[in-house]
């Protein structure tokens, strides 16, 4: 953009006009050396100039605009992130001023706001060359995020490359270990418990939980039920489930599976980061033929069994938002069609989508996912009970008379990589291969459970 000013000077002495005092005492004065200016979004600033000028001109007008106030006034505007030169030249072409304009966020802005909406970080902020970048330590994830839509409004668009550079390191765990029972539960079981489980359904009071006297066998052997007694002052299941106190409903589940109301069907455990989903499948695939037009057919594979997909977030230093997905799909004969002599079994599927928020250590159980007709379809369709998980569920005689289901139970925690020196096979030859994927959190929370073999 160029500005010829020749006509406005002789003008403004001609008529001795001059621009106002405070704007004077405002402006900022330059000298002909190249110097470099920051300006902010939608905010300028006013330039004066040493000598009069007879030309100016921006490299790139996309990134700033000026206005003309007079022969030695120019006001500059910040239009887009970036950077771009401003050149004043005098009548006899001399450079007046060479400055490199560097427009970006009202940083000071930016910073209350981040203060104010994420009280607990320490986060610092400066621009430069159109990007933004952020440093310092978020106090968790979601406030990380938080940060980062903060940031976005001024910038306009995060997920352009180089609009926001993200240096920030999370002072809480970043990664969310999660630790999964799929098991096959008495429906004795079930009833005495209410599923609910009404030990799940008081996740975060305190005390005891269920209220079983002590001295008294928690399961009746000759009945296979729950012993429920009224009275007594002690806990027993309060002693031994209460998260309160750190304590773990697994320890529950391995009591009623010792007294064979439940049976473990499998123990998925996965770590992902927080915000990123982990996906776990115990099933097969059955082959779908599929008919082409030359007269083909071409087999395509459907997967089917049990299924749980999970997106954990961590909110804070103890807190988990988990967004969990069960399926169960199996084969079933309602619904099947025949393709060239072929039966192609119909898939079944049940399914659930729920989000919770747990402490570190805290379960949650999901269970009515099976149907009633599972057990007719098995004596139709053989091979069904190879099945991984659902087969074993199925080849269960108490399922096969209606008196179990099949219940998931998920407990999140807080974990991080871990920061000492492991040893590998090549390390110590004749020893057995160490394991260890992650080192839990030192929170309030309990440890990840151990494996029970």
């Amino acid at each position: 953009m160029k500005a010829h000013l020749a006509a406005l000077a002789v003008l403004a002495a001609g008529l001795g006009l001059q621009a106002p005092a405070r704007a004077h005492a405002a402006a900022e004065v330059v000298a002909d050396a190249g110097a470099d200016m920051k300006l902010e979004l939608g905010k300028g600033r006013l330039i004066k100039l040493s000598r009069p000028a007879a030309t100016v001109f921006l490299s790139d007008p996309k990134v700033a605009d000026l206005q003309v106030k007079s022969p030695t006034l120019v006001y500059l505007v910040g239009k887009a992130p970036g950077a771009t030169s401003f050149f004043a030249l005098d009548g006899k072409e001399q450079t007046i001023a060479n400055l490199t304009l560097d427009v970006g966020v009202d940083e000071t802005r930016l910073r209350e706001m981040i203060a104010k909406e994420a009280p607990n970080s320490e986060v610092s902020v400066a621009s430069a060359n159109g990007a933004l970048v952020l440093s310092g330590k978020a106090a968790s994830a979601a406030e990380g995020e938080d940060i980062l839509r903060i940031a976005a409004l001024f910038v306009g668009d995060r997920d352009k490359p180089g609009q926001i550079v993200n240096r920030m390191t999370v002072e809480t765990p970043n990664q969310v270990y999660l630790s999964v029972r799929i098991a096959e539960v008495s429906r004795d079981a079930t009833r005495e418990l209410g599923f609910n489980w009404e030990s799940m359904a008081n996740i975060g009071q305190a005390g005891g939980f269920l209220g079983w006297a002590t001295g008294q066998d928690l399961v009746d052997t000759a009945k296979r039920t729950f012993t429920r007694p009224t009275n007594g002052a002690g806990t027993i299941v309060g002693g031994i489930y209460n998260p309160a106190k750190g304590q773990d409903i697994n320890v529950l589940i391995d009591a009623l599976q010792r007294k064979n109301l439940v049976s473990i069907l499998a123990e998925p455990n996965l770590t992902a980061v927080s915000g990123e989903p982990a996906n776990f499948l115990a099933g097969g695939e059955y082959p779908i033929p599929v008919p082409q037009g030359n007269g083909q057919t071409t087999i395509t594979y459907k997967t089917y069994g049990v299924s749980l997909s999970f997106v954990a977030t961590i909110l804070d230093a103890n807190h988990i938002s988990l967004k969990v997905k069960p399926e169960v799909s199996q084969l079933s004969t309602a619904g099947s069609i025949t393709l060239g002599g072929i039966t192609v079994p119909a898939l079944t599927t049940r399914r659930a989508e729920t989000t919770v928020d747990l402490g570190s250590g805290q379960s949650f159980a999901i269970a009515g996912l099976m149907q009633n007709t599972a057990t007719q379809d098995l004596q139709k369709l053989p091979g069904v009970g190879d099945i991984p998980v659902l087969g074993q569920l199925f080849r269960s005689r108490s399922f096969q008379k209606n008196e179990s289901e099949l219940v998931i139970i998920v407990t999140p925690y807080l974990v991080k990589p871990t920061s000492r020196h492991l040893a590998g096979p090549a390390d110590h030859p004749a020893a057995a291969p160490v394991q260890a994927a992650a080192e839990p959190a030192k929170t309030a929370t309990p440890a990840a459970p151990e494996k029970k073999g």
